[in-house]
């Protein structure tokens, strides 16, 4: 009897330079919890796009159930599997992440610092890893369970898989492509999680993830970081990313409060071709600019 599919292909484009040949001249971006599947081939020498799959997970509750279906979805792909990436980078994404001053990090303490600001989870199998920010002075650790890890890192014997937390890439691509001196915030919403980031000039001063059930929870949270930073509704730009559309409840509720508030754009970092037009701009920011995650 064959595996139950607890999947569906959400969106597929591909650029149609995109060469099975050239894997080798490629990355491979993915993203991964327990509600998705994502990937993203980008070529090195042109910093191009070339490749977007999302997937969208169904009632998976446990690592051994997203991989089984993980294991559905390399079995029937064509480049997935191969070993001979220019590099691989994999995003999880979760709840459990904090960020500490690079002055106060040692490696030895992850699940210490984790533990001042996280519940962590009894039942998980949990492993503990950490990014150096590269725009920012600070260190990104957070955790994830070790069977996913281990399972990505068996599927590419030889090559180096390196971790990353989601907010990484979205601080990343933030600190990196927008340039306004004034503080500013950026919402990435992502089915019913949302993350804030404020950043002022080039300094991070916030970033978090918050778990939202309804508008008003949505808006809830972003009142209190406004209102916990003394940032005016008048001045403060808000830009948005992610699972966000202009008829949206959540959005109609920023709308409400807040006098400026835009949808973001793709990452000037990255080169787009047309085939990537049916995609709104505002869509998968963290995953675009996980290249410049090194």
């Amino acid at each position: 009897m064959s595996e139950k599919l607890h999947y569906r292909l959400n969106k597929r484009i591909k650029d149609d330079t995109f060469d099975v040949e050239k894997l080798a001249d490629y990355n491979l971006f993915i993203q991964v919890s327990n509600s998705l599947f994502r990937i993203c081939i980008t070529d090195t020498e042109r910093n191009r796009c070339l490749l977007l799959e999302d997937y969208k997970m169904e009632a998976i509750s446990f690592p051994e159930q997203l991989i089984k279906q993980l294991e559905l979805i390399y079995d029937d792909h064509h480049v997935l599997k191969a070993g001979y990436w220019k590099s691989i980078k994999l995003a999880i994404k979760g709840m459990n992440f904090s960020l500490i001053p690079n002055s106060l990090f040692d490696k030895n303490y992850l699940k210490e610092y984790l533990s001042l600001n996280c519940t962590l989870n009894s039942e998980m199998e949990e492993g503990f890893y950490f990014y150096n920010q590269k725009s920012t002075d600070a260190v990104n650790i957070f955790s994830a369970d070790k069977k996913i890890i281990n399972w990505f890192t068996k599927m590419y014997p030889s090559k180096h898989v390196q971790v990353v937390h989601h907010t990484a890439p979205l601080i990343e691509g933030i600190m990196i492509n927008n340039n306004r001196e004034e503080r500013n915030m950026y919402l990435h919403v992502e089915q019913n999680y949302l993350t804030i980031l404020v950043k002022n000039q080039k300094t991070l001063e916030f970033c978090n993830t918050f778990y939202f059930s309804t508008a008003d929870d949505f808006i809830y949270y972003v009142m209190f970081v406004f209102d916990q930073l003394n940032l005016s509704q008048e001045q403060t730009f808000v830009t948005v990313w992610g699972e966000v559309t202009p008829d949206s409840l959540v959005y109609n509720k920023l709308l409400k409060y807040i006098r400026e508030v835009s949808f973001g754009e793709k990452p000037s970092s990255m080169k787009f071709g047309y085939w990537f037009d049916e995609v709104q701009d505002h869509n998968f920011f963290d995953l675009y600019s996980m290249h410049l995650c090194d």
